[in-house]
Formats: C-alpha cells, sequence, structure tokens
C-alpha cells in the first residue's frame, strides 16, 4: 500500500478514536487514487483469525495455478482438530475425513473456522505463505511463527491485493470477495457503515485483541480499512472509525476524482 497522507482522513481517524482506551492501529487505502492515512499503522498485533486472509490470499494463488481445487479434499488432522474454537462441528466431512475444499474456505472465513485455517496452513506450508506475503510488500507478519505478528498497514495491502485480485484471475478474484461479503461477524467496520453499503470484512479476536479488516463500497470509491486492538472482543472504537472514514470518503470534497 502506497502511502499518500491525507490530513483530513487523518484527522477524522483520530477524533473517533479519542474516547477509547488501549492501543489501536488503523490503516486506509482507497483503490480508485491511493488516498490514505494511517494511525500508528505499523504497530505490531497478534494476528489471531487475521491469520485466514494470508490464507484465502495463497489459496487463490493456488486455484488459478491448478494445485488446489475447489472440489478437492482438504486433510484434517488430530493437530487441526485441537485447535477447534467450537465451529468445526458444523463443517460437514467426507467419507474419508477431509473437508471439501470449497466448504472450508466458506467455513475458514465466513464463521473464522480455525480446524480448517490450520489445516489449510499444514497443506500450504507456513514458509509458502510467507514467501507470498514478502512478494506482496508486507513487512511485518508472519503465519510462520506462533506469534503470529502483523499490523494494520500489511492487513490493508493484503485485502487490497484480494480485492484488486493481485496475480488473479478476475474469476478466482470474484470468488475470494464474496467468501468476505458473506461474513457472518459483522459487529465491527460493517455495522458503522449506512444500511445497504456492499462491504466484506475478516475479523480477529482472542482474549486481548479484537481485529477487522475490510473493503467498502463507498459512493467515492472502493477503499480499504483495517482497524486493530489491544481491547477484548469490543468494537465500539471500530464502529465510530468505520463510520468516520466513511463520511470523510463519501463527502463531496473527499471523492475519488
Amino acid at each position: 500500500m502506497a502511502p499518500a497522507p491525507s490530513t483530513p482522513l487523518t484527522a477524522a481517524v483520530q477524533a473517533a478514536l479519542r474516547p477509547f482506551e488501549g492501543a489501536y492501529s488503523v490503516a486506509v487505502y482507497r483503490v480508485s487514487d491511493g488516498r490514505s492515512a494511517t494511525v500508528d499503522g505499523d504497530r505490531v498485533f497478534y494476528a489471531a483469525s487475521l491469520f485466514k486472509l494470508a490464507v484465502l490470499y495463497e489459496a487463490g494463488l493456488r486455484l488459478d495455478a491448478g494445485t488446489l481445487a475447489l472440489d478437492g479434499g482438504l486433510p484434517i488432522n488430530e493437530v487441526d482438530i485441537a485447535e477447534d474454537d467450537g465451529t468445526f462441528d458444523s463443517v460437514p466431512r467426507r467419507d474419508d475425513g477431509s473437508v471439501e475444499v470449497r466448504v472450508a474456505l466458506e467455513a475458514m472465513v465466513t464463521r473464522s473456522d480455525t480446524t480448517t485455517g490450520n489445516a489449510f496452513l499444514h497443506l500450504f506450508g507456513h514458509a509458502n505463505i510467507d514467501t507470498t506475503l514478502r512478494s506482496l510488500g508486507l513487512e511485518h507478519t508472519s503465519v510462520n511463527t506462533r506469534e503470529l505478528p502483523t499490523t494494520a498497514a500489511d492487513m490493508a495491502t493484503l485485502m487490497t491485493a484480494i480485492v484488486t485480485g493481485r496475480g488473479l484471475t478476475p474469476s478466482t478474484r470474484d470468488y475470494l470477495r464474496s467468501l468476505l461479503l458473506a461474513q457472518q461477524i459483522r459487529a465491527g467496520i460493517p455495522a458503522g457503515l449506512p444500511a445497504g453499503t456492499i462491504a466484506g470484512n475478516k475479523t480477529g479476536n482472542v482474549s486481548d485483541d479484537t481485529h477487522d479488516v475490510a473493503f467498502v463500497e463507498a459512493p467515492g470509491g472502493t477503499y480499504i480499512l483495517a482497524i486493530l486492538s489491544d481491547r477484548s472482543w469490543d468494537w465500539r472504537a471500530h464502529v465510530e472509525v468505520s463510520a468516520a472514514v466513511f463520511r470523510e470518503m463519501s463527502a463531496p470534497g473527499g471523492r475519488a476524482r
């Protein structure tokens, strides 16, 4: 994500964050003209389920390369099942214990299922995904360590690659986008948008982190918004920042030309 600082946009984000305690990291990027803003955008957080966004992009590359098929099987082992956070029971399995890739991707993205996410990590290789992330310019993110570090700036770059289809065929880009649009956890960025606004997102939550990364179809053009925080399941700041960014990006003076 090439930096193109916007003082009014930065000010809008800072004003929205002011009432809230804790550490927050925000990155905004508009696809059409590169208008952007960051607030502590390189602060490193534990990614939690945001690692699944990296897995999703890697899956897209492999679908286009022909080394992954939507009707193929994703092997599931006991290590993967041990990471279940309560969602895997609803994922249908084949007779051989595997999960259809199409079903696994949907569960991983829309319900943030961790068992399928970890199974994809094992199938693709942690280091291989990191290599892909480096090729996109992500500087701080890694899935090859238990620490799972990431930043808002990195996540905005990754979401931009998915939404614009960097390295992907148009059909695969549209498929990945459709999964994000079907996200069931909508209490963060989408909750701050006007009714009817099209937005796709991926969340990441653990006891000490509440994250959301989204693309938003605004009147001024599609933009990416990443908000990471050290709060526990607290979406209030995400909603306020989302609303503030939408207003700024949609105002007549803030629209892309």
